[in-house]
């Protein structure tokens, strides 16, 4: 079968088995050189990843988190996608603007849940080549209310793509759950945000 065969189509019989939009209220973001192997299925699906350093764990309310996928054409005519993860940084103190400097010089791969809790909600964005900020407003006294808004994107170079859409994270909805505890070195147990999460 040659590349770009299609091989399967899509159905849905009951409007019930629509998935809700949106994300969950948190983002885990990983440093790309930190990512020593990553292991999947024959799928796609990622089992397992092998980190030299840790995950890092933001959180917010209802959909301050974002997440979107482009399809574009590279310069030799070739199929690719952009991927996209945004999210909102309540924290406005010294510390977090450092933080912020220094996710405006990095590379990152972004843990993203969609709603609904089904074995592909939880993805990994960035696998290829990582997404790094996007120029651009990321705080406004006015128009953000004076929260960071941070936009990460496959590099906007024109040269690096990535070559599939988000991988699954983890066989099923709660293996994707699992992993990402085993990867972040705490967890937030603090009533405020588990109630932004639900």
């Amino acid at each position: 079968m040659g590349c770009g065969t299609l091989t399967r189509g899509s159905t849905i019989q009951e409007c019930d088995e629509l998935i809700p939009s949106g994300t969950r209220a948190r983002l885990i973001l990983i440093n790309f050189d930190d990512v020593g192997r990553i292991y999947e299925t024959e799928d796609g699906v990622i089992t397992s990843i092998e980190l030299n350093g840790t995950a890092y764990l933001f959180t917010g309310f209802k959909d301050n988190v974002k997440k979107s996928e482009e399809s574009v054409r590279s310069s030799q005519s070739k199929k690719r996608f952009i991927h996209r993860a945004g999210m909102v940084i309540y924290e406005v103190d010294q510390l977090q603007k450092l933080n912020i400097k220094d996710i405006a010089k990095g590379r990152f791969m972004a843990i993203v849940e969609s709603k609904g809790e089904t074995n592909d909600s939880i993805e990994l964005l960035g696998r290829e080549c990582g997404l790094q900020i996007e120029a651009g407003v990321i705080r406004s006294a006015h128009d953000t209310q004076g929260v960071f808004v941070i936009n990460l994107s496959t590099p906007d170079n024109g040269v690096e793509w990535e070559y599939k859409l988000p991988q699954t994270f983890g066989g099923s909805y709660q293996d994707g759950l699992d992993l990402i505890d085993d990867l972040i070195e705490f967890r937030i147990f603090d009533d405020h945000f588990v109630d932004a999460f639900e």
